[in-house]
């Protein structure tokens, strides 16, 4: 079960204001479970209107150095490689395709928001802070079997009123799957919260119904992942049209799918080696 798409965690926010916001963050995933790495990045992000850009600086998730654009609302997201003089291009829209038409099951979705009362200042600037609860199963047919889990995400977010035409917009928000289980999940993750995020922590349990084994190895039945980011400095900045586009001497190369950073799985097998 290896490899299996379910959502891509990059996550990109869109604003329609005439000036360009720039700002910096740290993110770091950590995982209950000794065998998965502690990844973490430091990076730049310029959003202007539809376009946006994120470079990498520090951190194990990318190589510092190379960034990621997009210039439609990131149905197509073009990661860059100075050093190589190449990029490669992902079609977020191809992958929501893929997903829907894969055996993902959704079902017994559940959610409720909260807000909480307090409200420190990140960044320079007064936040709200709102907790989003999301409980469904999710069932994989492997050769025959049905591999079920229960999942529960915990989503704190501490958002800012102070760009007031701002909203929280992953690409997912923009993109149909086709199954309605997945596009209602993806729905909920991605429009319940609004504001621009200054912080957000996200807490994602599952728990796994495995079939009887009598191999004398354990499998665990239960996985936790806690996705972590924040912005040290946010401002406006004055919009540029050569931030969003990549040099002429760069060439493509093609890639079977999406870089392994940029996506999450669900699987209770150790990762490939």
């Amino acid at each position: 079960m290896k490899n299996l798409l379910v959502t891509v965690a990059l996550t990109l926010i869109a604003a329609s204001a005439s000036a360009a916001i720039q700002y910096e963050f740290v993110q770091k995933n950590t995982s209950a479970d000794p065998v998965e790495p502690v990844t973490d990045l430091t990076a730049r992000a310029v959003i202007d209107g539809d376009r946006s850009r994120v470079d990498f600086v520090g951190g194990n998730l990318y190589p510092p150095g190379t960034y990621v654009i997009s210039t439609d609302g990131s149905r197509r997201l073009q990661f860059v490689d100075p050093t190589k003089q190449w990029y490669t291009e992902v079609n977020t829209t191809s992958v929501a395709t893929a997903l829907g038409a894969s055996n993902i099951r959704i079902s017994n979705l559940k959610s409720s928001m909260e807000t909480r009362d307090d409200r420190p200042v990140i960044a320079g600037y007064p936040t709200e802070h709102s907790r989003l609860t999301i409980t469904y199963d999710i069932s994989v047919t492997m050769k025959s079997i049905a591999l079920k889990q229960h999942v529960r995400t915990e989503v704190d977010t501490w958002t800012t009123s102070q760009f007031p035409s701002a909203t929280v917009m992953s690409f997912l928000s923009g993109l149909r799957t086709g199954n309605p289980e997945i596009d209602r999940l993806l729905e909920v993750e991605s429009t319940r919260v609004t504001g621009f995020p200054l912080r957000q922590t996200v807490t994602t349990r599952a728990v796994a119904d495995l079939p009887p084994s009598r191999s004398e190895i354990k499998t665990p039945t239960s996985r936790t992942i806690v996705r972590e980011m924040w912005v040290t400095s946010i401002r406006e900045v004055p919009p540029d049209s050569a931030l969003f586009s990549i040099p002429p001497a760069y060439r493509r190369t093609d890639v079977q799918e999406a870089p392994k950073a940029a996506r999450e799985t669900v699987t209770f097998d150790p990762p490939a080696k």
